[in-house]
Protein backbone atom coordinates (compact mmCIF):
# COMPACT_ATOMS: atom_id res chain seq x y z
CA UNK A 1 0.00 0.00 0.00
CA UNK A 2 2.77 2.54 1.05
CA UNK A 3 4.17 2.02 -2.67
CA UNK A 4 1.01 3.17 -4.38
CA UNK A 5 0.77 5.81 -1.99
CA UNK A 6 3.69 7.12 -2.31
CA UNK A 7 3.65 6.97 -6.30
CA UNK A 8 -0.29 8.93 -6.09
CA UNK A 9 1.50 11.53 -4.01
CA UNK A 10 3.85 11.70 -6.42
CA UNK A 11 2.15 12.78 -9.16
CA UNK A 12 0.09 15.32 -7.40
CA UNK A 13 2.74 17.08 -5.69
CA UNK A 14 4.82 17.41 -9.36
CA UNK A 15 1.40 18.32 -11.21
CA UNK A 16 1.50 20.84 -7.56
CA UNK A 17 5.17 22.16 -9.02
CA UNK A 18 4.21 22.81 -12.42
CA UNK A 19 1.13 24.55 -12.02
CA UNK A 20 3.35 26.42 -9.18
CA UNK A 21 6.10 27.45 -12.04
CA UNK A 22 2.65 28.20 -14.51
CA UNK A 23 1.37 30.44 -11.94
CA UNK A 24 5.08 32.16 -11.23
CA UNK A 25 4.75 32.99 -14.79
CA UNK A 26 1.39 34.75 -15.13
CA UNK A 27 1.48 36.87 -11.85
CA UNK A 28 4.95 37.81 -12.76
CA UNK A 29 4.22 38.54 -15.89
CA UNK A 30 1.19 40.72 -15.01
CA UNK A 31 2.64 42.97 -12.87
CA UNK A 32 5.50 43.35 -14.75
CA UNK A 33 3.32 44.54 -17.56
CA UNK A 34 0.96 46.58 -16.08
CA UNK A 35 3.50 48.27 -13.96
CA UNK A 36 1.48 47.73 -10.40
CA UNK A 37 3.02 49.25 -7.56
CA UNK A 38 1.98 48.21 -4.12
CA UNK A 39 2.69 51.12 -0.87
CA UNK A 40 5.64 52.60 -3.47
CA UNK A 41 7.06 48.88 -3.86
CA UNK A 42 8.51 49.11 -7.81
CA UNK A 43 6.51 46.83 -9.83
CA UNK A 44 10.08 44.90 -10.64
CA UNK A 45 10.38 44.16 -7.28
CA UNK A 46 6.97 42.71 -7.25
CA UNK A 47 7.37 40.50 -10.27
CA UNK A 48 10.44 39.28 -8.83
CA UNK A 49 9.25 38.50 -5.46
CA UNK A 50 6.37 36.20 -7.69
CA UNK A 51 9.11 34.65 -9.35
CA UNK A 52 11.11 33.73 -6.41
CA UNK A 53 8.49 33.00 -4.43
CA UNK A 54 6.61 30.60 -6.35
CA UNK A 55 9.90 29.07 -7.83
CA UNK A 56 10.98 28.15 -4.14
CA UNK A 57 7.59 26.38 -3.91
CA UNK A 58 7.71 24.71 -6.94
CA UNK A 59 11.32 23.36 -5.93
CA UNK A 60 10.03 22.47 -2.27
CA UNK A 61 7.31 20.46 -3.80
CA UNK A 62 10.20 18.44 -6.63
CA UNK A 63 11.85 18.29 -3.32
CA UNK A 64 8.98 16.51 -1.89
CA UNK A 65 8.60 14.73 -5.13
CA UNK A 66 12.52 13.24 -4.83
CA UNK A 67 11.77 11.82 -1.78
CA UNK A 68 8.45 10.05 -2.59
CA UNK A 69 9.77 8.59 -5.65
CA UNK A 70 12.56 7.02 -3.22
CA UNK A 71 9.88 5.78 -0.41
CA UNK A 72 8.11 4.17 -3.81
CA UNK A 73 11.43 2.51 -5.16
CA UNK A 74 12.61 1.59 -1.46
CA UNK A 75 9.25 0.51 0.33
CA UNK A 76 10.10 -1.45 3.28
CA UNK A 77 8.89 -2.69 6.39
CA UNK A 78 11.60 -0.50 8.30
CA UNK A 79 10.03 3.25 10.00
CA UNK A 80 11.64 6.30 7.60
CA UNK A 81 14.36 7.93 8.39
CA UNK A 82 14.79 11.35 9.98
CA UNK A 83 14.94 13.58 6.99
CA UNK A 84 12.47 11.60 5.03
CA UNK A 85 10.13 11.94 8.14
CA UNK A 86 11.27 15.51 8.53
CA UNK A 87 10.46 16.39 4.82
CA UNK A 88 6.77 14.39 4.36
CA UNK A 89 5.90 16.02 8.15
CA UNK A 90 7.07 19.50 6.26
CA UNK A 91 5.04 18.82 3.14
CA UNK A 92 1.99 17.80 5.16
CA UNK A 93 1.92 20.98 7.12
CA UNK A 94 2.39 23.14 4.18
CA UNK A 95 -0.31 21.19 2.10
CA UNK A 96 -2.90 22.37 5.15
CA UNK A 97 -1.82 25.50 5.16
CA UNK A 98 -2.22 25.92 1.50
CA UNK A 99 -5.44 23.99 1.56
CA UNK A 100 -7.14 26.64 3.90
CA UNK A 101 -5.40 29.44 2.08
CA UNK A 102 -7.27 28.27 -1.32
CA UNK A 103 -10.44 27.15 0.32
CA UNK A 104 -10.57 30.81 1.21
CA UNK A 105 -9.50 32.33 -1.44
CA UNK A 106 -9.28 30.21 -4.82
CA UNK A 107 -11.92 27.56 -3.96
CA UNK A 108 -13.56 24.08 -3.34
CA UNK A 109 -12.03 22.41 -6.67
CA UNK A 110 -8.35 23.69 -5.48
CA UNK A 111 -8.81 22.72 -1.85
CA UNK A 112 -9.98 19.21 -2.44
CA UNK A 113 -6.86 18.38 -4.76
CA UNK A 114 -4.69 19.90 -1.78
CA UNK A 115 -6.63 17.97 0.53
CA UNK A 116 -6.24 14.95 -1.21
CA UNK A 117 -2.07 15.48 -1.28
CA UNK A 118 -2.14 16.32 2.23
CA UNK A 119 -4.40 12.53 2.75
CA UNK A 120 -2.00 11.05 0.84
CA UNK A 121 0.87 12.48 2.70
CA UNK A 122 -0.35 11.41 5.97
CA UNK A 123 -1.44 8.01 4.95
CA UNK A 124 1.91 7.67 3.71
CA UNK A 125 3.30 8.61 7.29
CA UNK A 126 1.63 6.46 9.09
CA UNK A 127 1.79 3.15 6.86
CA UNK A 128 4.01 0.62 6.71
CA UNK A 129 5.16 -1.95 3.55
CA UNK A 130 3.43 -4.96 3.88
CA UNK A 131 1.00 -4.19 6.72
CA UNK A 132 -2.04 -5.68 6.74
CA UNK A 133 -5.02 -5.30 9.35
CA UNK A 134 -4.81 -8.61 11.38
CA UNK A 135 -8.95 -9.74 11.98
CA UNK A 136 -9.26 -10.46 15.90
CA UNK A 137 -9.08 -13.70 16.38
CA UNK A 138 -12.88 -15.24 17.24
CA UNK A 139 -13.36 -16.39 20.84
CA UNK A 140 -13.63 -19.75 21.28
CA UNK A 141 -16.55 -21.11 23.05
CA UNK A 142 -15.62 -23.70 25.57
CA UNK A 143 -17.11 -27.49 24.89
CA UNK A 144 -19.96 -28.39 27.24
Amino acid sequence: MRRWTAIAATVLVVLEAGVSVLAALILGGVANRQHMQFAGVPYRAIADAAYVGMGLQAAFLLVVAGVLVRVALRAQDRPFGRPTRFVLIAAAVFHGVLAALMLALSGVWTFLVLALTLTLLVLLYFTRQGQAPTPEPAPVAPAA
